[in-house]
């Protein structure tokens, strides 16, 4: 899981180092663990490289006129060769032999590619180029500041937050080539789309604009949808801060149920998701969901969260709500069960540590301690996204690419 960044400046005169640094913080909620950008100027690249998220990097030192940056859970990004550096977003085969091919031809290279992956490759010679490949499971967006600057961005919250303009998403398949002199597109492959089910529900941030979505709008549909078909008789709606909100709003709005603030958080966000070590995931909950104990004392509450995964975030949860006085905890979660991991780069655990994959609904709910537990149909999902070009591999177990 990651996210990247380019950033390039038309007169180069410009000094991208900040615009790739506030852009990034703006990306790091698709993973934290690693970060790092590197800048092209007169003098060559300057790279800032570390285990680290990308608010803790130390970018004084940083100069030039264009740039990339990534923020991930895996090390190895940004990748610098004899050729330029590159991020991905995904997975792809031979990178250090595509980014050579992409040098000399950057067509022909990427007719050629393998995998599943969005790119960001900014040559030693001052080109950028961004690609996504045609099956278009990982996003990649383009923007810019007027004729100053271009933007590539995963999200468009990369381009947003340091005050750019979002243009459009890269279709499926499509190059952006940038020069000094211009910006140009060329659709390299064509095939069926398959987007991302988790970026939608869980990984793309609420202000985000991706695969063709308003992640806000579509994620209050979606709870609109759990209303509609699973309809619980409480006082009061909760979301699991922060990308479960939406889904209690349209959940509250079709329901007439009232909406409670639940949770307080402390410090920077953290995604237990997608935290390697098993200390910050228990202790990362309690940092981000501490719970306002006036909102559930003495009644029955729908809690709702965007997905689940080993169980341990809404157990804990659960308990928390429990101990401060709830009288009942119906669970609803916002997306189909989770039953398989994903070969693209989503960090989604081996099928024996997801719970939903090894046990009925009702043992689920009594290992989390709710008293009852239900997850959005696929048919729901169709309908609260408009079409059904979702890859939903790590809930079906049917995968539309090989890698």
């Amino acid at each position: 899981m990651s996210g990247i960044l380019g950033v390039y400046a038309f007169d180069r005169v410009w000094n991208v180092g900040k615009f790739l640094y506030y852009g990034l913080i703006g990306l790091q909620h698709r993973g934290y663990s690693h970060s790092g950008i590197v800048t092209l100027g007169n003098e060559g690249f300057t790279a800032v490289i570390d285990k680290a998220a990308p608010e803790d990097l130390e970018i004084d030192e940083l100069r030039g006129w264009a740039g990339v940056g990534y923020t991930g859970t895996r090390p190895g990004y940004p990748l610098v060769t004899d050729y330029g550096v590159a991020v991905v977003d995904g997975v792809v085969r031979n990178v250090e032999e595509l980014l050579r091919g992409i040098y000399k031809d950057p067509e022909m290279a990427l007719a050629d590619s393998k995998g599943v992956f969005s790119l960001i490759f900014l040559t030693r010679d001052g080109r950028m180029i961004g690609y996504r490949d045609e099956s278009g499971i990982k996003p990649l967006e383009i923007g810019g500041f007027g004729f100053d600057l271009a933007i590539l961005s995963s999200e468009t919250s990369g381009i947003t937050v340091v005050g750019g303009e979002f243009r459009r998403e890269l279709m499926p398949g499509e190059m952006v080539y940038i020069d000094q002199y211009s910006v140009s597109y060329s659709r390299i492959k064509e095939a069926a789309p398959r987007y991302c089910t988790i970026d939608i529900i869980y990984q793309s941030r609420i202000d985000s604009h991706v695969f063709g979505l308003d992640i806000y709008d579509v994620r209050v549909r979606i709870g609109e949808e759990l209303a509609r078909e699973r309809r619980v008789d409480a006082d009061v709606v909760i979301g699991v801060p922060d990308t479960a909100i939406p889904y209690a709003i349209g959940y509250s709005r079709r329901t007439g149920i009232p909406l409670e603030l639940g949770f307080v958080r402390t410090g920077s966000s953290i995604r237990t998701m997608l935290a390697s070590d098993y200390f910050l995931k228990i202790v990362g909950i309690q940092l981000k969901l501490n719970p306002i104990k006036s909102s559930v004392k003495g009644k029955k509450v729908v809690l709702i969260d965007d997905s689940m995964v080993t169980g341990r975030t809404l157990k804990n949860v659960v308990f928390s709500l429990r101990s401060l006085g709830a009288r009942e905890v119906h669970v609803l979660i916002a997306s189909p069960k989770l039953i398989s991991n994903c070969p693209y780069g989503m960090q989604i655990p081996e099928e024996r540590e997801l719970i939903t994959a090894n046990l009925s609904d009702e043992e689920v709910a009594r290992v989390i301690g709710a008293d009852s537990i239900y997850w959005l149909s696929l048919e729901g999902l169709y309908r609260a996204v408009g079409h059904r070009n979702l890859c939903l591999g790590c809930m079906t177990r049917v995968y539309p690419r090989e890698v």
